[in-house]
């Protein structure tokens, strides 16, 4: 894949006598701190520059230009990113408060009061990383502040997608689909799944027309749009659209064997193991679920295991957990000065569907 956090071309150099000439400086040094501190995982860093990237791209270019929209989805990618990051703090402590018995009933019903959003975690499993102070804020504040942090988010992203979809040529296009493959990972990470299905569906369309059918940026996105079917309820679409996926996979690993060239030899490694993963994964979603084990994560012991069971019973009844594997979300403090595009069209911003 390419570089997550780049999109933009800012490398020409610029006419001293232009009127671009005093500000395309100032421009590509944003671009570089912005995609420095993204590289880096800065994300607060990396959401400043690109945010204020953003806003000189617009003023400079046009609020319907490319690089204003190029500029857009680094900045929406790195507001993901944050919240995505801070989601995966407050999993922690949520389930650090359900192991240690913090978690007490009256602060669950307090929470229960407030409507809660909670949030899947799609890769893997959380590390229990010692939480900051700062996301040990009040639950109200933190709902009202993840709300903010992904619909900041979305709505960056959806600018970038309405100015992307009007251009036509295949660079433009794959680029638009990367868009909407984004806003796809923000309606998944928001349990919005029915909308999921429909922005990956858009980016499968879009990639279909330009990529062949052994390209493995098809296979992933066909992937994308398997897991968004499966987490809506929708399994027989789901393994349906993995047989795709395996189809891909493998007609790529046909087109590579027996070539001597070493890059091949390792992306034939390589795809042995996706393949690998990929029927695992299709055997997973064809087991029906499994119970939790209390007692196997708590070793054996009786008493501890019913503390468990209760905590997590509490934390689920609060909102704070789906299940074992579905962690609430944290929300972000709100930056000072955010940047965020104008809404100068209201029929130019789709409405996201209400999540399931």
């Amino acid at each position: 894949m390419t570089d997550k956090g780049k999109q933009v071309d800012t490398s020409e150099t610029p006419d001293p006598q232009s009127a671009f000439g005093a500000v395309m400086p100032v421009i590509a040094d944003l671009l570089e701190r912005g995609t420095r501190a993204f590289a880096l995982g800065d994300w607060d860093d990396a959401i400043d520059n690109f945010g204020e990237l953003s806003s000189i791209t617009e003023q400079t270019f046009g609020s319907e230009s490319q690089r204003y929209a190029d500029c857009l989805v680094m900045y929406g990618r790195a507001l993901l990113q944050h919240a995505i990051e801070q989601n995966a703090l407050l999993a922690q402590k949520t389930l650090a408060e359900a192991a240690t018995g913090t978690l007490n009933k009256d602060e669950s019903e307090d929470e229960h009061e407030q409507p809660s959003k909670a949030n899947i975690q799609f890769e893997g499993e959380p590390d229990f990383r010692q939480v900051d102070d700062e996301v040990q804020d009040s639950g109200v504040d933190n709902e009202e502040e993840e709300d903010d942090d992904f619909a900041a988010a979305w709505n960056v992203l959806d600018v970038a997608r309405v100015i992307q979809e009007k251009a036509t040529d295949k660079k433009s296009q794959l680029k638009f689909a990367e868009t909407l493959m984004l806003l796809g990972d923000v309606s998944m990470e928001s349990e919005n799944f029915a909308q999921a299905v429909n922005d990956f569906s858009s980016a499968l369309r879009v990639k279909q027309q330009y990529l062949a059918d052994g390209d493995r940026e098809l296979a992933e996105i066909y992937y994308k749009v398997a897991l968004a079917h499966e987490y809506n309820q929708e399994n027989d679409k789901a393994l349906e659209l993995m047989s795709d996926v395996q189809r891909i996979l493998n007609n790529r690993l046909q087109a590579i064997e027996g070539s001597n060239e070493a890059e091949d030899k390792d992306e034939y490694e390589s795809l042995q193991e996706v393949l690998a993963d990929v029927k695992a994964k299709i055997e997973e979603w064809k087991a029906p679920p499994q119970p939790v084990d209390v007692g196997a994560i708590t070793g054996g012991d009786q008493l501890l295991a019913d503390k468990a069971k209760e905590m997590l019973k509490l934390a689920m009844e609060s909102g704070k957990i789906n299940d074992i594997t579905s962690l609430v979300k944290p929300k972000s403090k709100k930056r000072d000065g955010e940047n965020k595009p104008k809404d100068k069209d209201s029929e130019a911003k789709r409405v996201k569907n209400d999540a399931a």
